[in-house]
Formats: C-alpha cells, sequence, structure tokens
C-alpha cells in the first residue's frame, strides 16, 4: 500500500527551512576559498588551544565571522589578531605557524600574533604578502634565523615587531629591502653577529629597537640619512666609540639607550646640542673622559669608571 504525500504550503516552508539550516555554510559563506583554506591550514599546527581562540574557525562556515579575523576588502581576510591571555599563560596557544595561511590568504595585511608558547621558524613566505602593512608577531617561542631570502611586493610595510622570541645568528642584511618600514623591534631574541650597515637604507624609520640581543662589533657609522627618534642597543656586546655621523640625529632623536655594552671612547661634544633628547642611557660601559655638558642624571652614566665630570665626580686636574 502506497502512502500518498500532499504538499502543503506548511510542508513547502518546512522543507525550506531543512534544506536552508543544512546548505547555508555553504550556500551564504562570504570569505575567499582560499582564505578558509589557508587559515584552517594554520590551525591544523596548532595542537593546543586551552582557551578555544580558533573555536568557531569551523570548516564551511564565513571565516569574515570567525574571532580574530576581519575582512575589509569585499570577501578577503585582511587581519589576523591573536592575543593570549598574559595573565594566564596556561591558556597560550601551542604549535606552529604553517607557510600555507600566507600563501593561500594573500590579501592580509595586518597580522598580529603575540603572547601564544608557538615554536618553530617563521614562514619567509610572509614577507611575500603583496598589501603587508603591520606585522607583529612577539612574544612568542619562534626560533632558528630569521629568512628573508625574497624580494619584497608590498610597498606599503611599515611596521615589523618580532621582538620577545628566540631567532638566533645574524641579522639579515635582505631586511633592508623593506625601506617603507617606520619601526623595526627585534629586541629581546639571541641575535648575534653586527648591526648591518645596509640600516643606512632606513630613510624613513623612526623606531629601531635592538635590546636585549648578543649583537658585536661598532656602532656603524650610518646615520647621515636617518631620522630616528627611538634608537635602543642596550644589553648587547658592542664596541667601540659612538661615530661621528650621529650627530645627525640631533634634530629628533628623543630616546637613546645603550647600556650594558662595552662601549669605549669619549662621549661626543656634540650631545649637547640633542635638545629634543628626552632619554639617555650610556650606563654600564667602558667609556673615558669628561662628561660634556648635560641635563641628565648620574643614572645615565654609573658603571662608566673613567668617566668624570657632573653628575659624576669632578675630574682629576
Amino acid at each position: 500500500m502506497a502512502l500518498a504525500f500532499t504538499s502543503t504550503p506548511h510542508h513547502l516552508a518546512l522543507l525550506l527551512v531543512l534544506l536552508l539550516t543544512v546548505l547555508s555554510p555553504l550556500c551564504f559563506a562570504k570569505c575567499h576559498v582560499d582564505d578558509e583554506a589557508g587559515l584552517l591550514a594554520f590551525k591544523s599546527g596548532i595542537t593546543r588551544d586551552p582557551s578555544g581562540m580558533l573555536s568557531s574557525w569551523i570548516p564551511g562556515t564565513d571565516c569574515c565571522s570567525w574571532s580574530g579575523l576581519t575582512c575589509i576588502s569585499n570577501d578577503r581576510v585582511t587581519d589576523l589578531f591573536l592575543s593570549g591571555d598574559t595573565t594566564n599563560p596556561n591558556s597560550f596557544l601551542t604549535g606552529t605557524i604553517s607557510p600555507s595561511l600566507f600563501i593561500k590568504a594573500r590579501q592580509l595585511s595586518r597580522i598580529f600574533i603575540e603572547n601564544t608558547n608557538i615554536t618553530g621558524t617563521l614562514p619567509k613566505d610572509i614577507f611575500n604578502l603583496p598589501r603587508l602593512q603591520f606585522l607583529t608577531i612577539r612574544n612568542n617561542k619562534l626560533s632558528g634565523p630569521l629568512r628573508i631570502d625574497i624580494s619584497p611586493k608590498s610597498d606599503r610595510f611599515q611596521s615589523l615587531e618580532l621582538d620577545g622570541n628566540q631567532f638566533t645568528g645574524s641579522i639579515p642584511n635582505s631586511i633592508s629591502q623593506f625601506t617603507h618600514l617606520l619601526g623595526l623591534y627585534l629586541n629581546d631574541n639571541k641575535f648575534s653577529g653586527g648591526i648591518p650597515y645596509s640600516f643606512r637604507q632606513f630613510r624613513n624609520m623612526t623606531y629601531l629597537r635592538l635590546q636585549n640581543n648578543q649583537l658585536s662589533g661598532g656602532i656603524p657609522n650610518f646615520f647621515k640619512s636617518l631620522v630616528l627618534r627611538d634608537f635602543d642597543i642596550s644589553y648587547n656586546k658592542l664596541s667601540g666609540g659612538i661615530p661621528p655621523s650621529f650627530s645627525f640625529l640631533a634634530p629628533e632623536l628623543q630616546f637613546f639607550r645603550a647600556s650594558h655594552n662595552a662601549l669605549t671612547g669619549r662621549i661626543p661634544d656634540y650631545l649637547r646640542n640633542f635638545q629634543t633628547l628626552d632619554e639617555l642611557d650610556l650606563s654600564y660601559n667602558r667609556l673615558s673622559g669628561p662628561i660634556p655638558t648635560t641635563k641628565f642624571p648620574v643614572e645615565s652614566f654609573i658603571g662608566n669608571d673613567r668617566l668624570c665630570g657632573f653628575p659624576l665626580p669632578p675630574c682629576k686636574k
């Protein structure tokens, strides 16, 4: 005996609702298929997510609605923001960064990944993003050498923050390809070798922070065309004197920290011309001779046994 089914408006409406429920993730997903693939590849590299930071990253759903993401240009993901709760380190993401993220999600322009337990190396493909503006991957556990062996594709790249990781080896000369950088933060790593002379190409840079590494050699004489406001090289193994071209920073420099190195020679007289300088720290070096007329306190100069003059004890006649 066959059962008859009579179509009624109520039945059709119910059927439509059921179809939409099943198919809506596929029919109405807004983000680009390549972005979804790249983001899910990143998620697959995460082995621990105690706080559920990536729990909304579900295949087939609109990745523009996933936590930590923003889509500004059409259906493409442009911003990635993942930040751990520093008050609860046990909640940090653990894993590695999949290169597929940067191969697939090509419209990323602002990337922030900070305060995690992510390890491994930084994929070099990240520097090949054509719209890259801000790259902040700080306070993680990335290690190994920093590899930048491709030509930059973005002329909008303004800020590179890789501080608070465990990078080793030399700072690559190729980093100076990013001539539009306004800020470079490589501090609190394990970089060794010298400060690249190629940094002279950073003619727009205002913030250069290299402190708390294992850098050695002298301070390059490359400041003639620079406009730095904040320059920090403290807690390294730098030697030699403050170079002559440093005087060209006088119109703009506000903060200069070079403590806990092995700098030698005299403090240049031209430092008295730095009218905008708000903080100076030359403590714990091997500087000698009289201190030029200064407004800075004794803490700026202590730890240099052969320095003399105000605010330290007078020079011996």
